[in-house]
């Protein structure tokens, strides 16, 4: 399991913050002072966010880059049924670890019902 200290916790952030798929800070097109500020603010959140879900899956020993592409590769498919044109929402096969991350952050509860 690689250690952290704070020096690579904040070379990973500013990282992930120059990555505009994540957490999107720049470049910002707002001319606003208030505007750029609730820009940066949501990119922040973002960011916290991130290190929190980091935290609470640090039991499988992922970077913050490895879980985030082991979450984003789980996939969501909207299924319509031929007979009864009724749709119904699945989660996608997943590898045992993506399975694993499913079940212990419980992201069944954010799928609709």
């Amino acid at each position: 399991m690689k250690t952290y200290n704070s020096k690579n916790l904040v070379e990973d952030d500013f990282k992930l913050l120059n990555d505009h798929l994540l957490v999107p800070v720049g470049p910002v097109y707002h001319h606003k002072d208030e505007n750029i500020r609730v820009h940066v603010f949501l990119a922040m959140i973002g960011l916290l966010f991130y290190r929190y879900l980091a935290w609470e899956a640090k039991i499988y020993g992922f970077s913050m880059k490895q879980l985030i592409e082991k979450l984003s590769e789980i996939k969501i498919a909207v299924v319509q049924e031929k007979e009864s044109k009724k749709s119904k929402i699945i989660v996608e096969e997943m590898d045992t670890k993506q399975a694993s991350l499913f079940s212990f952050l419980n992201m069944e509860k954010y799928l609709p019902s």
